[in-house]
C-alpha cells in the first residue's frame, strides 16, 4: 500500500513545489503591470479592464501561495481558503468578459461605440464587478457550508446553481466575443488589426484552456474530490499559469523584433492608448479608477 501512495505523494509534492514557482513569477509580472499602468502609463477605457485584471490577478496568486504554504506549515485543509481564493479568479473572469465584450464591440461598431459610449463606463464597470462578485460566491459558499459547519441543502442547491451557470455565461460570453472579434478581423475587416488584438486573444486562449478547470472544480467540487483527488492541485496551478501568463502576453504584444527596450517602454506599447510616460504629468493615478 505504502509503495502505491509513494508515486502520487511525490506527484503531489511536485505539482505543489510547480505552483509555487508559477505563482511568484505571476507575482512579479502582475506587480510590474500594476506598477507601470497604475502610475506611469496613461489609461484609456480599455487598459483600465487590463489595470483591473492584473490586481484581480495579483489578489489570487497572493491567496493561493500564502494559503498554501500556511496549510503546508500547519498541516491543516480549510475550505476557506479555496473560496477566499476563487473569489478573486471569478472577479478575473468577469473582468476578461466584460474586456473581451466592448473590445469586440468597439471594432464591430466603431462610430456608434465612441459615440454613445459614457466616458467613465470601464471604472464603473470595474467597480461593480469587484461589488457583484463578493455575493456571488460566498452566498453560495456560505450555504453550502465552506465557510462555516453548517449546510442547509436546499439553499445550497438553490445558490450552487445559480452560482455554477453565472460563471459559465461568463466564460461562455468570453470565449464567444473572442471568437466574434477573430473572424471579425480576419475575414470582414479592411481596417488594420486593433490595438489590444493579440491581447484578447491570448488571455482568452489561456481562459480555455487553464482557467476553466477552475471553474469545473468550483461546480462539481463533491465528485471531483471523491473520484479525481488530484483534480484540484492540476487546477489549481493551471489556473496559476492562467494569472502568470498575461504578462508575458503584455510583453510579447508591446516587443518589437530586434530591439532592446526598457520594460516600461514596452508595457507603454503594449497597455496605453495613447500613452505617454507619467513623467510628463500625464498619468492617471490609481486611485482615480
Amino acid at each position: 500500500m505504502f509503495g502505491l501512495l509513494s508515486p502520487w505523494r511525490t506527484f503531489d509534492n511536485v505539482v505543489f513545489y510547480l505552483t509555487l514557482i508559477v505563482g511568484l513569477g505571476g507575482l512579479v509580472g502582475n506587480g510590474l503591470v500594476l506598477w507601470n499602468l497604475g502610475f506611469h502609463i496613461k489609461k484609456g477605457p480599455f487598459s483600465v479592464y487590463l489595470l483591473h485584471l492584473a490586481a484581480a490577478d495579483f489578489l489570487f496568486l497572493s491567496c493561493h501561495m500564502g494559503f498554501s504554504v500556511a496549510q503546508a506549515a500547519l498541516g491543516a485543509q480549510d475550505t476557506l481558503y479555496f473560496v477566499l481564493t476563487f473569489l478573486w479568479f471569478a472577479v478575473g473572469l468577469w473582468l476578461l468578459a466584460a474586456f473581451s465584450v466592448e473590445r469586440c464591440l468597439s471594432n464591430l461598431f466603431p462610430t456608434c461605440y465612441q459615440g454613445c459610449r459614457p466616458r467613465h463606463a470601464s471604472a464603473i464597470l470595474c467597480t461593480l464587478v469587484w461589488a457583484l462578485t463578493l455575493p456571488a460566491v460566498l452566498l453560495p459558499a456560505k450555504a453550502c457550508g465552506l465557510l462555516r459547519n453548517s449546510t442547509r441543502l436546499l439553499v445550497c442547491l438553490r445558490y450552487h446553481v445559480a452560482s455554477v451557470i453565472w460563471l459559465l455565461v461568463l466564460a461562455c460570453v468570453a470565449c464567444t466575443a473572442g471568437v466574434v472579434l477573430f473572424v471579425w478581423v480576419t475575414c470582414c475587416s479592411t481596417r488594420p488589426r486593433p490595438r489590444l488584438y493579440g491581447i484578447v486573444l491570448g488571455a482568452l486562449f489561456l481562459l480555455f484552456f487553464c482557467g476553466l478547470p477552475l471553474v469545473l472544480y468550483w461546480s462539481l467540487q463533491p465528485l471531483l474530490n471523491f473520484l479525481l483527488p488530484m483534480f484540484l492541485p492540476l487546477a489549481t496551478l493551471l489556473a496559476c499559469i492562467n494569472s502568470s501568463s498575461k504578462p508575458l502576453i503584455y510583453l510579447a504584444s508591446g516587443r518589437q523584433p530586434g530591439q532592446r527596450e526598457p520594460l516600461r517602454v514596452v508595457l507603454q506599447r503594449a497597455l496605453g492608448e495613447g500613452a505617454e510616460l507619467g513623467a510628463r504629468g500625464q498619468s492617471l493615478p490609481m486611485g482615480l479608477l
